[in-house]
């Protein structure tokens, strides 16, 4: 009886032998072809950074242009407010030279007749001479009347010849006015084509910038296309991932209870999950964790979620340094952006244990854990634009 159990205990331990023997290699197939698709994903999230920080480039480009843009017209809208008031200007100039044209010519009139009754006088003195006085003398009643006669033809060609002066002096002053006119026209109408010169060279800076804005947002359109097909090689290798962790054995039968914080205090919730505004590209974006960040930028401790085997431990793309812990039932916890890493690939850890230290590596803006939950025997959560499934949850529902 003794002996027969020997035999069977002898047959138990050649089975578990072999099954080990056949185990060993098929786990380690399984394993080495999770780290080359493990490296592939690296590569694709290598590229999709690289495609990122182009975009960010480009992004930043678009604004400035756009600012420049928007200076430039401001600019434009000034010269052009400023044509319209030189326009006036020169309007109004005209009509005071038109005013002082009319002026001039009615003090030229005015002037020529004066000038015409004083050369009447004169000639008629120059063709009587002594005779005019003569006359004057034996037409007056009596040598007083004559003197008085006398003077007051002096005082006629005095007066004609006074007259004459001060028109002269009003048409000199009308000319002056006329000619300083006519300079400010001209000042006014070489500051027009300034402005005008001035205008099309800003609409044609205007112009490039508008075509080196359309150039540029087609590269922004092929970044936005890059990353895109880059989430969907990533999404897919993600599908496969999860098809090779599932051939992998493992204990652990899902989440018993809530989560223990991933992170040691003090700290703080520094981005939701969820929707928000990309901190590298400006545009919206979906979050699929929630980023939790040490006070000062200290490196503290990341701790285990729940009880797991650690199906991933490394460099991971924007991840950075990257720790997946496999709890059993399909889900999996995802801590991100590491400095350093204290568990290894394989390892069975225990809630609240120490794996890693806090750090900023990868896709990463400052000191912080990006932590998610992925449920994958659940519904998803939301569909990527390419299709795929997004079956990370809010991890703030666990805790």
């Amino acid at each position: 009886m003794l002996d027969q159990k020997k035999y069977w205990f002898i047959i138990l331990l050649l089975t578990l032998f072999l099954v080990a023997l056949v185990a060993a290699p098929v786990l380690a197939v399984i394993t080495e072809e999770i780290e080359v698709k493990q490296q592939e994903l690296e590569e694709i999230e290598k590229r999709r950074r690289d495609e990122r920080s182009s975009l960010e480039d480009r992004l930043n480009r678009e604004a400035a242009l756009k600012e420049e843009i928007r200076l430039l017209e401001e600019r434009i809208q000034e010269l052009r407010l400023e044509q319209e008031r030189l326009s006036r200007e020169i309007e109004l100039v005209e009509e005071e030279i038109e005013s002082a044209e009319t002026e001039l010519a009615d003090a030229e009139e005015n002037l020529s007749y004066q000038e015409d009754l004083l050369k009447m006088r004169l000639r008629a003195i120059q063709q009587h001479g002594v005779v005019s006085y003569v006359e004057v003398l034996f037409d007056s009643s009596n040598f007083s009347d004559f003197l008085t006669r006398l003077h007051n033809l002096s005082i006629i060609a005095s007066n004609d010849i006074r007259l004459i002066e001060e028109i002269q002096k009003e048409r000199d002053i009308i000319q002056a006015w006329k000619e300083e006119l006519e300079d400010k026209k001209a000042s006014l109408e070489a500051m027009r084509a300034q402005v005008a010169s001035n205008e099309a060279e800003m609409a044609q800076a205007a112009l490039d910038r508008e075509t080196l804005l359309a150039d540029l947002q087609d590269e922004i359109s092929q970044n936005l296309k890059a990353i895109q097909d880059l989430e969907r090689e990533a999404q897919e290798l993600d599908a496969l991932i999860r098809t090779l962790i599932g051939k992998a054995s493992n204990q652990f039968s899902g989440l018993q209870g809530a989560l223990h914080w991933p992170i040691e205090p003090p700290t703080w919730v520094s981005s939701g999950f969820g929707w928000r505004r990309d901190p590298f590209s400006g545009v919206q974006a979906w979050h699929g964790g929630i980023d939790l960040a040490p006070h000062h930028g200290a490196a503290n401790y990341i701790l285990a979620a729940a009880d797991g085997s650690v199906i991933f431990s490394g460099w991971n793309g924007g991840y950075g340094n990257c720790i997946m812990i496999d709890h059993g039932g399909g889900t999996v916890t995802l801590y991100a952006h590491m400095s350093s890493l204290l568990v290894r690939y394989g390892e069975d850890v225990s809630r609240g244990q120490r794996i890693a230290r806090a750090g900023t590596t990868g896709y990463s803006t400052g000191v912080h854990l990006h932590f998610e939950v992925r449920e994958y025997n659940k519904p998803p959560v939301r569909f990527y634009p390419s299709g795929g499934a997004d079956h990370r949850y809010n991890p703030m529902n666990y805790f």
